[in-house]
C-alpha cells in the first residue's frame, strides 16, 4: 500500500557522489505467501458462484467481488514494487489505493446488509454466523490499513500492517474452499470455519516465528493474532447474543 518507506540513508565512503544510498531493508517473506494463499482462495472458492458465472452476477455483487479481488492484487503489486525499489510507483499507488479501499468497504457493508436482509437468500441464522467474521474484522481492516499510511516511513511496520489487510478480507473465500474441496454442502462452511481460521493463525504464527527469530518482532503481527483468536474464540457463541443479533437485525432493515 501506502507510500514508499524511508530508510537512514547511509555515511561514509559507500556514500558516493554526495547522494546516499538507502540501506536494503530485511524483506517480509510471508507477505507474498498471504497474498497467495488469498488470491487462490479467491478463485478456488468463489470461481462456482462468481468467476464462472459473471454474466448472472448482479451489479453490487460485481462491484463487491471485483474490488475484493482487485484489493488483493493491489498489494500483491505493491510488494513486487517494493521489492524492485520502484518506490515511485509504489507510492503513487499507495495513494491511489484510498479510492479502491473506500469502495471495498462501502460494497462490504452493502453485502453485509443484502445478507442480513435475506435478499439473497441465506437463512438469517446462516447470515448471522457468516456475517459476524465481516463485523469484527472490519474495526481491524480500517487500524491495519489507517496504521500502514501512518507508518508508512517505517518500513517493517508499513509491510506487515498493508499485508495484513488481506488476512481480514479472505475468511469469506477460504471457508467457501475448504468447503468446495471438502463437504460441499451448507452445513458444510459451518465446518469449514475451523480450517478457515486455523490456516490465518498458521499464517501469522510463521510470520511471527520468523520475524523473533530475526530479532525484529514488533507489534502488528501478534496484535492481529490475538485479534483473529478472539474472533474464531467468539464465532459460534455471538449468534446467541441478544445484542449482536439486534445489531444484524437493524443492518439488514437498511436493505429491506
Amino acid at each position: 500500500m501506502a507510500t514508499q518507506a524511508v530508510n537512514q540513508p547511509d555515511s561514509g565512503p559507500e556514500a558516493q557522489g554526495g547522494k546516499a544510498r538507502r540501506k536494503p531493508a530485511p524483506a517480509f517473506n510471508e507477505a507474498l505467501l498471504i497474498v497467495i494463499v488469498g488470491l487462490v482462495a479467491t478463485v478456488f472458492g468463489f470461481l462456482p458462484t462468481f468467476f464462472l458465472r459473471l454474466s448472472e452476477v448482479d451489479l453490487a455483487h460485481q462491484i463487491h467481488g471485483w474490488t475484493m479481488t482487485f484489493w488483493l492484487l493491489l498489494v500483491l503489486a505493491q510488494i513486487v514494487l517494493a521489492r524492485r525499489r520502484h518506490y515511485a510507483w509504489h507510492r503513487q499507488l499507495g495513494w491511489a489505493s484510498i479510492v479502491l479501499f473506500a469502495a471495498m468497504v462501502g460494497s462490504s457493508l452493502q453485502m453485509m446488509a443484502l445478507m442480513m436482509s435475506g435478499a439473497t437468500h441465506l437463512p438469517f441464522e446462516f447470515a448471522k454466523f457468516f456475517g459476524y467474521s465481516d463485523f469484527a474484522n472490519m474495526p481491524l481492516l480500517f487500524i491495519l490499513y489507517g496504521g500502514a499510511i501512518w507508518y508508512r516511513k517505517d518500513r517493517y511496520l508499513h509491510s506487515r500492517l498493508i499485508a495484513t489487510t488481506v488476512l481480514t478480507s479472505i475468511v469469506p473465500a477460504l471457508a467457501r474452499a475448504y468447503n468446495i474441496a471438502i463437504w460441499r454442502t451448507m452445513e458444510g462452511l459451518h465446518y469449514a470455519m475451523h480450517p478457515t481460521y486455523l490456516t490465518l493463525l498458521g499464517l501469522l504464527a510463521l510470520a511471527i516465528w520468523r520475524d523473533r527469530a530475526g530479532g525484529r518482532l514488533r507489534w502488528p503481527l501478534p496484535f492481529v493474532f490475538a485479534w483473529t483468536s478472539v474472533v474464531y474464540a467468539t464465532q459460534w457463541v455471538i449468534v446467541d447474543v441478544a445484542w449482536y443479533d439486534a445489531l444484524c437485525r437493524a443492518l439488514g432493515s437498511l436493505a429491506a
